[in-house]
């Protein structure tokens, strides 16, 4: 492989066409990934082999750079009252943060926090300036919390040399594109654990045997639903009053997924929030969307920090992950985001859809759940459909959106013990 690639920078000059080029370059990459897939599946042959030997507990490792991120709750606790497995979340640091290029999440000590405090076993992956090797902790399966912004030495191709890599989405697809399918990452796992066969079926059609390693479990995040529980918020200032969310997307870019509304209607939401009384708020943005305004010259530093005290002032602002409670206990989501779309139906409310038109397609299940909420691409419409949902009562969608949960939540079985069992069978530990 080094040969050819020195070739190609030794030779590159003689190809006249830009595309011929590209095209040089991403067979060369593919010839790259070929290879190291190779790599990676003789050395979870032997990590296995190795595990089903082992006398002591599974350690088991949460590699997390964003708690708001966290999707493994359940899985985590199915974990940890098991005497086959010891769990151990570790926090770090996305590389933009890492670099100071992203001032806006440079939050390992919050990451630290979130999990200490709720009593978990929880290190550090990121010290003293440096990404520690996972290694040092001896893991022997390492769950990851996103595709992107990992550092090499992190990455499923290093890690797979002494641990099985493992991931399950934060976010519940239902865009109908390819964003955030990496090759060099998905392929690299050792197993994939999708949400949804239909998303299955799409990984497959990116590229052949995509779905090798995917192995359908459901969402973990989906897995409280199956608790009876009265849900608790204390984050509503005003509890008598009718309770909304307002989530707002990060992709303001005019490229990618492009989700994001905030240009058009952030401020127009916030004098929303004031206009009416009778409401109380809860502003819960993306963990990048303060990075996206910045990048994106919307605002200011200084006008960014009065927008979100604002909210404060009249509501208030929950930025970290295990939101659940406080989407349970509203009355109201108005977001731009996908994955809310599918997560909101639990709650049986009304959910207010800000529509971006150069946004990436929803698949036919998003399409489907969609239909249940209200759509606006306008402030004029959102303000309207608005009132008719708070002041006057009027949510003529709801009968729609009780069927549609069957469709995303197996009834029969929690995600978490499903990824137990297939963990259990695949290193044939006695039960």
């Amino acid at each position: 492989m080094k040969i050819f690639s020195t070739l190609y920078k030794c030779t590159s000059w003689l190809i006249p066409l830009k595309t011929t080029r590209t095209k040089y370059k991403n067979y060369l990459t593919s010839l790259d990934l070929k290879q190291n897939l190779i790599k990676v599946k003789n050395n979870y042959k032997c990590v296995i082999e190795k595990l089903k030997n082992k006398t002591e507990k599974i350690k088991v490792i949460f590699l997390i750079r964003e708690n708001q991120k966290w999707t493994y709750q359940s899985v985590y606790e199915e974990f940890e009252k098991s005497d086959k497995f010891e769990p151990l979340v570790l926090v770090s640091l996305l590389t933009l943060a890492a670099k100071g290029k992203d001032k806006t999440r440079n939050n390992l000590q919050e990451n630290y926090e979130f999990f200490k405090s709720r009593g978990m076993n929880v290190d550090y992956a990121y010290k003293n300036g440096k990404y520690v090797d996972l290694e040092e902790f001896k893991p022997d399966i390492v769950f990851y919390d996103q595709p992107w912004d990992l550092p090499e030495i992190h990455k499923p191709f290093n890690v797979s040399k002494f641990a099985l890599t493992m991931y399950s989405p934060y976010y519940y697809g239902i865009l109908d594109n390819n964003e955030g399918y990496f090759a060099d990452f998905h392929k690299l796992l050792h197993t994939y654990f999708v949400e949804h066969n239909l998303n299955t079926q799409k990984y497959e059609t990116i590229s052949t045997n995509n779905s090798k390693n995917c192995i359908v479990t459901g969402y973990p995040k989906f897995d409280i639903y199956f608790q009876k529980k009265d849900f608790h918020c204390d984050l509503w200032k005003e509890k008598d009053k009718i309770k909304i969310i307002y989530a707002p997307h990060h992709s303001i870019e005019k490229k990618g997924i492009q989700l994001a509304t905030f240009k058009k209607n952030g401020k127009f939401i916030l004098e929303l929030a004031k206009k009416y009384p009778q409401t109380t708020w809860i502003f819960k943005p993306h963990p990048r969307l303060k990075y996206a305004i910045l990048r994106n010259n919307l605002m200011d530093e200084k006008e960014l920090k009065n927008y979100y005290n604002e909210w404060l002032n009249i509501g208030n602002i929950y930025e970290q992950g295990d939101y659940t409670n406080i989407i349970m206990t509203s009355d109201l989501m108005i977001t731009d985001c996908c994955s809310f779309l599918v997560e909101y139906l639990f709650t049986q409310k009304p959910l207010i859809r800000l529509e971006n038109h150069n946004a990436v397609k929803l698949t036919d299940l998003g399409n489907k759940i969609i239909k249940s909420y209200y759509s606006v691409n306008n402030n004029d419409d959102l303000e309207e459909i608005f009132k008719q949902l708070i002041i006057y009562n009027n949510d003529e969608k709801k009968i729609y959106r009780h069927d549609i949960i069957n469709e995303v939540l197996d009834k029969q079985e929690q995600s978490s013990k499903k990824i137990y069992k297939y963990l259990i069978n695949l290193l044939e530990i006695s039960s």
